[in-house]
């Protein structure tokens, strides 16, 4: 009978016991390399007169983790210039010999990448990549050479997929307009990504892509400023503390002078270019950096957040026992309750991702050979595990999700404990099943009086509940359109383009995407459009605030939830609504005083 009652009224029995797991030998970190493959034939000349692809080659080495190998390779007849691979302290050797490039010559492409697979080859490296700018064909003296070139060419990107190594082109000018060119060969057949820039001044958005989609790396736009020629002076918030590393990048289209930073930290190192600067800052101790620049009147520049963690994981263990329900088992059953939190691997009493900037981030967590992905409260990754007996799991985390570059993070092994042994009872006498009877029936009787007594709930409508997540209105006024392509409505039916002027509205007006689409006479709803909004920005840009969980894609960049991003002229959005049916594209267009009358 004793037993009989313990089931009834006390299932579960709670115990906590604080456990450390081990750090695992091996940790999650993974070796990276990238070879920058630049055509510098005699046609550059005419499609990049302002060497724009040099600061694209800056942008791509600046903007890469401090744990890469960097690599840089230029041909025209022959290979003109070759780095070899370099670390990051050394990558100011590729800068230096980028400047010395002359556009000359012919396109040499089969020796430029066969040097380039083979200095990824002979790198230890995990992930490997080439990065590949060309306006053209193959073309050298004669036919002979020409055939020749491109035989190497071919036996090159065949090397690279036998090898994993990953090759995206970039084509530039008119003659690479066409994606079936032989020199995209190279990426379709080694799964790496297609771009075109028309001009060289497109160059940086598409390594910006190349460097965030390919590549992964995780950079935040901190500031976009119209600069007037004189001096600008900016504060830039760092919402990720106690990063090992946070690098600052200013890029413009044109020269930026006189930069100059104030702030506090364990180490700084600068590199400056033409039309760009990177500002490497080691374990920074302030919240706020301090920046000052010249830009060119008329030209904008940007600055970019690089931050890199280095990360050490920890979890806390206790364990809740429940009575079983399976006849004659001889234990309780056990379920292990894990918290996991993390730490800088420099100072394992920093604990890391606390803040609001990293709250509901999802990390992935491997135990075993089972994946499950996780969110973040609070700096800590909550999980629960089944267990039937001793046993040791190997944990390991996957922190590609994360808007932070994780450099390394420590797998770990869990011991677990099986649950103790169930009491031995004596035999149990005979249950009173009247008056057991009785008192049921008495207890259904007195939980009826209190159900029929109790009062009636007032329900609320859904629809009276909508939570209003508006951001803050901009202060500058609208300039521009939107031209708006359904490419798919809730109905399947098509519906003709359609053009939204932003122009007519208040500065402080905060728009939806619903509310645009009904301004223009669309009655049909898309599931999620009254969560993303619209706002005037600075710069004559607008600013787009997703709240909603439909799929938006900028230039192939997913823009995050709960998160804002500025559009500047011609940007073009792609949204995949909530119901998983319906998308539209739209083009923000800035419009001339006279368009506006």
């Amino acid at each position: 009978m004793k037993r009989a009652l313990s089931i009834c009224l006390c299932m579960i029995l709670f115990l906590s016991v604080p456990h450390t797991a081990r750090a695992a030998e091996n940790a999650n970190t993974e070796k990276k390399a990238v070879v920058f493959l630049l055509d510098a034939s005699g046609s550059m000349k005419t499609n990049d007169p302002k060497r724009y692809a040099i600061d694209s080659i800056a942008q791509l080495i600046c903007s890469l983790p401090t744990d890469y190998e960097t690599g840089f390779v230029a041909y025209n007849t022959e290979i003109c210039a070759d780095t070899g691979l370099v670390d990051n302290e050394s990558r100011e050797q590729i800068m230096e010999e980028t400047y010395g490039i002359t556009y000359e010559g012919y396109s040499n492409a089969g020796a430029g990448l066969s040097r380039a697979v083979e200095l990824l080859r002979s790198s230890g490296a995990d992930k490997r990549s080439i990065v590949m700018l060309s306006d053209g064909e193959f073309l050298m003296q004669d036919e002979g050479r020409t055939k020749q070139s491109g035989e190497a060419y071919r036996k090159a990107v065949d090397a690279a997929g036998r090898e994993g190594i990953v090759i995206h082109v970039a084509g530039l000018g008119e003659e690479m307009e066409n994606t079936e060119n032989s020199i995209f060969q190279a990426a379709a057949l080694t799964d790496g990504g297609i771009y075109y820039a028309p001009q060289a001044l497109e160059l940086p958005a598409v390594v910006e892509s190349i460097v965030t989609a390919r590549l992964g790396v995780r950079q935040m736009t901190a500031a976009i400023i119209d600069a007037d020629g004189g001096t600008e002076n900016v504060s830039i918030e760092l919402p990720f503390p106690d990063a090992d590393t946070v690098r600052l990048l200013l890029t413009s289209d044109e020269p930026i002078r006189n930069v100059k930073t104030n702030f506090r930290a364990e180490s700084a190192s600068q590199l400056t270019g033409e039309r760009y600067s990177l500002i490497e800052v080691g374990r920074p101790k302030d919240s706020l950096l301090e920046i000052s620049f010249a830009g060119t009147a008329g030209s904008q520049v940007r600055i970019l957040l690089i931050p890199e963690y280095r990360v050490i994981p920890g979890v806390k263990v206790t364990y809740e026992d429940r009575e079983p329900s399976e006849e004659g088992a001889l234990r309780y059953d056990r379920v292990a309750v894990l918290e996991y939190t993390f730490y800088d691997a420099a100072n394992e009493n920093i604990r890391l991702w606390t803040g609001d900037y990293f709250e509901h981030e999802k990390i992935g967590i491997k135990t075993g050979e089972e994946k499950k992905e996780k969110a973040l409260e609070k700096g800590t990754l909550s999980d629960r595990i089944t267990v039937t007996e001793n046993q040791v799991k190997e944990i390991s985390f996957d922190c590609s999700a994360l808007p932070v570059n994780v450099l390394s993070i420590e797998n770990m092994e869990l011991e677990l404990e099986e649950a103790p042994p169930l009491p031995v009872t004596e035999p149990e006498p005979e249950p009173p099943y009247m008056l057991y009877g009785v008192i049921v029936a008495a207890l259904a009787g007195i939980l009826a009086v209190l159900v029929f007594r109790r009062p009636k709930e007032r329900r609320i409508s859904r629809a009276n509940a909508v939570r209003d997540d508006r951001p803050a209105p901009g202060r500058a006024s609208y300039v521009g359109k939107l031209n708006i392509y359904i490419t798919r409505a809730p109905s399947g039916y098509d519906i003709a383009p359609l053009s939204y002027d932003l122009f007519r509205l208040p500065a402080a007006k905060v728009v939806t995407v619903a509310e645009i689409l009904e301004s223009c006479g669309i009655k049909e709803k898309f599931e999620g459009a009254e969560r993303i909004y619209v706002s005037s920005g600075q710069g004559r840009s607008i600013i787009l605030t997703n709240q909603s969980d439909c799929c938006i894609m900028k230039s192939g960049e997913i823009l995050m939830r709960r998160k804002s991003y500025p559009l500047q002229e011609n940007a073009k959005v792609d949204i995949a609504f909530e119901d998983e049916i319906s998308e539209l594209t739209f083009q923000y267009k800035v419009l001339k005083p006279s368009e506006t009358a």
